[in-house]
């Protein structure tokens, strides 16, 4: 008798589970009261004969059976297991999907997603393990099906169909049946989707951009040093209630010229111009699932992707028609570009928002996802799931998707979220597959060590950044010299007066490289360390000094808030700015604030006119740094021979400079930290001129020949000859 995954002869269950663990194997989990009663094997309705490997109890009382079928499997097969008279379960493909074998056979290198040609639209979707897949046509407006297509299953678990070239511009799905269960979702690979991800759309979005922005090329970029990081919410950078933006929270606020704020001074790009950085990092634009793209409500950060390939809408000024948001997010690139500076995409591969409702899990049921020995879920993101760079199809996607992005968009520069989460072979590939487009793209991340079940010298962290090589790491280690830990919010650091954090940010200023018997050296060189005091994460530096110092008044923190960013800017590496952390930016004591209102995260316009000495004084040091090789050293090597820690009192750091090229106004440059509450004081030796003291930067001395150079209390001083 034939039974179908869908019949049984009565609702008793006898069999809990049944699963591949290989092409050979599989294991079953039989209820006590019925061990002795064989069990039948069904292949497409007809009989497997199989032996009995092994056999145990559980802690549950259930029997756990590994069987040997006589035959291996394929997976083009619908096995079914039962007791007569009792009910049919289909055989999942669980284990077996993360197996070496699984990955010999399967592994797929060629088109997936769209393609277009003349007269018909090419989709290819991979699913070894799925019995059909049928790709539906919908009508944009009604979303009523019009069409469907079925998918022919080819090599390596490949399923390909035709749809008549008539069809594009309109909405398209997947109808996905594996053992699992059947679902209708987004081709993970669809790279432009409707008002709020409902559906893939059959449109050529490279065809559209070509047709529509005019490309520009990247501005130059010799060296990663060269590079300064500014990190940017795009809602952020409007949603203030004096902004004058006329593109309130859409991806062209962040182009838009001859804005002013309240006091008259520069606004939206202008401001990002004068500043001087060279390289603008957004928060996630991958399409996310927390914000109702129609209403732009609640607010997020972004951090629970949907749609890797495709961008969100909530920021596009017509969310609902498809191409609004790719134009725009194109021209943005675009634009930036034109004014020389470059564009970071936040790369958010290391989960998904929701595991159980992802196109991921519905099409490879227990591949994508990383599983912990115990066969529950791995939640080493804390997220709910981290996803498994290590198999091909999953590594592979992670370097299809950047790659997109650089070639497509033309973005000059990925950060990777959780990127000790993946693995140190896919980022060596993005690596080797950036390079191809362009070396100068920039590629870091967070090299946190976390507890997801990869091996430790596996995991692309930061104790593995030798074996990633030109992939840049945020430098934890300084963010906390200088603030204090970011998990304990009293302590102070470097710049708030603790002595005892001095030896953790000496071995950071060096570009975190190893000197002989002076430094141990954290990266190979400088071109790794990605220096920070804050990012959207955490506290900003005001907030965590009001914390550590609520004993000190306002002047005394942003005396310590200039110097943390002074310090971020002029050490060795490559210096990264949390948006509006010039200033002093504050989001009113909140830590974590993902989810919190405008009035929390907004960019703070008013701040930016009453503290326009602040801003000046960075702005002139960026100046400073772009114009002097000295703080921009790019090998090891150099910091070795270029590099000099002068002699200092507890609680202060001096060093010494020296060009890398003879064109270099500069020559010989000191720099000195004073983390103390008192004035220090040192003797000049030499001819030398003073251009940073206190709160003042000045691209021309301040003070000629001075006999005795004076450090203010938390403060840096620069002198140079």
């Amino acid at each position: 008798m034939y039974h179908t995954p869908d019949q049984q002869a009565t609702t008793h269950v006898t069999i809990e589970r049944a699963t591949l663990l290989s092409f050979e194997t599989i294991r079953l989990e039989v209820i006590a009261e019925y061990e002795s009663i064989p069990v039948q094997i069904e292949q497409n309705g007809r009989p497997v004969t199989y032996v009995v490997l092994e056999e145990r109890s559980t802690e549950t009382g259930t029997i756990e059976r590994d069987i040997r079928l006589a035959r291996p499997v394929t997976l083009e097969s619908v096995y079914t297991v039962f007791h007569p008279g009792h009910k049919t379960i289909v055989v999942v493909p669980r284990e077996i999907v993360q197996t070496n074998e699984f990955e010999r056979r399967y592994a797929y290198d060629g088109p997936l997603g769209l393609l277009f040609g003349i007269n018909v639209i090419d989709v290819f979707v991979w699913s070894p393990v799925a019995f059909s897949i049928w790709v539906t046509v919908h009508d944009e407006d009604t979303h009523r099906e019009i069409e469907r297509f079925r998918m022919m299953r080819g090599t390596r678990g490949v399923w390909h169909a035709e749809v008549p070239k008539g069809y594009e511009g309109l909405l398209y799905r997947l109808h996905v049946k594996t053992p699992v269960e059947t679902n209708d979702i987004v081709d993970p690979y669809a790279k432009a989707v409707s008002l709020n991800g409902e559906f893939g759309v059959l449109v050529d979005v490279e065809a559209e951009i070509t047709k529509h922005v005019e490309p520009v090329l990247r501005p130059p970029l010799r060296k990663a040093t060269d590079a300064v990081i500014y990190e940017l919410h795009i809602r952020d950078f409007t949603s203030h209630p004096a902004s004058t933006s006329r593109l309130n929270g859409l991806y062209g606020s962040i182009v838009e010229t001859g804005i002013r704020t309240t006091g008259n001074k520069s606004a939206g790009l202008d401001y990002l111009k004068e500043l001087g950085v060279t390289h603008l990092q957004l928060l996630p634009v991958h399409d996310f699932g927390s914000v109702d793209e129609l209403t732009r409500m609640p607010y997020n950060w972004g951090y629970d992707p949907i749609h890797w390939f495709a961008l969100e809408g909530s920021y596009a000024s017509n969310p609902s028609t498809p191409t609004t948001r790719v134009l725009e997010y194109a021209r943005m690139v675009n634009e930036l570009h034109k004014t020389g500076m470059r564009v970071v995409v936040d790369v958010v591969m290391n989960h998904v928002f929701i595991r159980e409702q992802s196109s991921l899990e519905a099409l490879v049921p227990y591949y994508y996802f990383r599983y912990e020995h115990d066969g529950t879920v791995a939640n080493g993101t804390g997220v709910g799931n981290d996803t498994a760079s290590e198999r091909y199809m999953m590594r592979r996607m992670i370097v299809d998707c950047i790659t997109y992005f650089a070639t497509t968009y033309q973005v000059d520069g990925f950060r990777f979220d959780l990127m000790g989460i993946h693995d140190v072979e896919t980022m060596n590939q993005v690596r080797m597959s950036l390079d191809k487009v362009d070396r100068s793209i920039l590629i870091y991340g967070e090299g946190w060590d976390l507890a997801t079940p990869l091996g430790p010298s596996l995991k692309a962290s930061s104790h593995n950044a030798a074996h990633m090589p030109r992939i840049g790491h945020f430098n934890d280690m300084m963010r906390d010299a200088l603030k204090g830990s970011s998990f304990n919010e009293r302590e102070r650091g470097f710049v708030s007066g603790n002595e005892w954090r001095e030896w953790e940010l000496r071995e950071c200023i060096t570009g975190a490289v190893q000197i002989p018997n002076v430094t141990v050296g954290r990266f190979p060189s400088p071109q790794y360390t990605i220096n920070y005091v804050e990012a959207h994460d955490n506290y900003t530096t005001f907030d965590k000094l009001l914390l550590a110092c609520e004993d000190t008044d306002e002047t005394t923190r942003l005396r310590m808030q200039r110097l943390a960013t002074a310090i971020v800017i002029t050490s060795q590496g490559v210096p990264f700015l949390h948006a509006g952390q010039e200033f002093g930016r504050t989001k009113q004591g909140v830590e974590n604030s993902y989810n919190s209102p405008d009035r929390i995260n907004h960019f703070d316009w008013d701040l930016r006119d009453s503290r326009a000495t602040e801003v000046e004084y960075v702005k002139t040091l960026l100046k400073l740094r772009r114009r002097h090789t000295c703080f921009r050293y790019d090998t090891r090597q150099k910091v070795v021979e270029q590099f000099k820690f002068l002699p200092s009192p507890p609680g202060v750091i001096a060093y010494e400079l020296t060009a890398s090229h003879s064109y270099d106004a500069w020559q010989r440059v000191r720099v000195y930290l004073n983390g103390t509450f008192e004035q220090v004081t040192f003797q000049a030796e030499g001819d030398w001129n003073v251009y940073v003291q206190g709160d003042k930067a000045s691209l021309t001395p301040i003070v000629r020949n001075p006999s005795q150079i004076q450090v203010e209390s938390l403060s840096m001083t620069i002198i140079a000859c």
